[in-house]
């Protein structure tokens, strides 16, 4: 071992400790805590290479071992009772497996590292424990940096959506809303009734309604009436018998026999056998033929397919995209640049300001 290797760790590990570095792997001079130490360091950066040191410290054939941990484990502290010995300087020299032992805790080279280094990379390691392994960076003066050449303008293409979610969702609402509105009245809308003109003295029943008409000249098998005004303007049939309610009694009569049931909105002969005569709605009669709620329902589903539909279409039109084209302006920012570096110096970073 070389004769000044045990006194220069030793020095390092005074410096190290005096520093602060040693804080966390190793907060006292003591047996215990030299083993924790060992612990510590094994847990953190444990390398194969380590095993000789351990094995000579420890005594222990390294080909046979296999967990170093499990070793220092068991380790007793009376084990490490030289080295703290030393460390503390109650005894002047110690054994090289001590030192080497204390080289690894505190991360100094090994005694064999140590003798392939040059004095001046010895030197260089010697600094930076002094300076607590920190070097300062060096400044150097204001230099002219090279002008960079402005780019030419180019022109980048994105694509984004073509329309807003926000405009798309109130397209939606607003195209349900409307649509909703216009089935509504259609469905419920009534054919205007054409007035008789001169010389239609008679009506026939045309499906749902009367039809004014001169006589002769009727299709052939459709029986025709003499033209009464009222029973033409408010004789209809209701085509949608689930529209009643109870509200319709007193209203609305019907023509029923067994399940074959019809209603309309005014009273008198039956318009295709005027032999027959339409009899007022009952309460009976409604809740046995017709039933709102079923319309309600099949309205109900009817307008959650048209919500799902126009939600469809509504996604379907959020992922249209335009083409979007964009100058670079990569030239503005390389004259930034350039004004920019003209005006700082240049610093140049060593090994150890780079660490800090």
């Amino acid at each position: 071992m070389p004769e000044d290797y045990q006194d220069i760790v030793l020095a390092a590990y005074k410096k190290m400790r005096d520093n602060g570095e040693l804080r966390t792997i190793l907060t006292g001079e003591t047996t215990t805590r030299l083993k924790k130490a060992c612990l510590k360091v094994y847990d953190s950066r444990y390398n194969p290479k380590d095993a000789d040191i351990l094995s000579m410290f420890f005594e222990i054939d390294r080909i046979e071992c296999d967990d170093f941990r499990k070793v220092i484990y068991d380790s007793e502290p009376d084990d490490y009772k030289a080295l703290c010995n030393h460390i503390k300087e109650e005894t002047g020299k110690t054994s090289e497996e001590n030192t080497d032992l204390l080289a690894w805790l505190i991360g100094f080279p090994t005694q064999y590292e140590w003798m392939e280094l040059s004095d001046e990379e010895k030197e260089l390691i010697i600094e930076k424990i002094a300076n607590g392994n920190k070097t300062p960076p060096v400044v150097i003066g204001p230099t002219n940096p090279p002008i960079l050449q402005p780019k030419p303008p180019r022109e980048e293409t994105t694509y984004r959506p073509r329309f807003s979610q926000h405009h798309i969702i109130i397209s939606c609402i607003i195209l349900l809303f409307v649509g909703t509105t216009f089935f509504a009245i259609w469905e419920r809308d009534t054919k205007m009734i054409r007035m008789p003109e001169s010389g239609e003295k008679f009506m026939y029943w045309d499906g749902d309604h009367y039809e004014p008409v001169k006589d002769g000249e009727q299709e052939p098998g459709i029986t025709i009436i003499p033209l009464n005004l009222q029973t033409l303007k408010q004789q209809r049939k209701i085509n949608l018998p689930d529209t009643l309610t109870s509200y319709s009694i007193g209203k609305v009569w019907y023509k029923g026999f067994v399940k074959d049931h019809e209603f309309f909105t005014d009273s008198g002969a039956y318009p295709q056998d005027i032999q027959r005569v339409l009899k007022p709605l009952t309460n009976t009669i409604l809740t046995k033929y017709t039933s709102n709620y079923r319309y309600l329902l099949t309205r109900l589903v009817w307008f959650i397919c048209a919500t799902f539909f126009i939600s469809l279409c509504g996604f379907a039109v959020s992922k249209l995209e335009k083409e979007v084209k964009a100058k670079d302006e990569s030239q503005q920012q390389d004259k930034e640049v350039g004004l920019r570096l003209e005006e700082e110096p240049m610093v140049e970073q060593t090994e150890g300001s780079l660490a800090i």
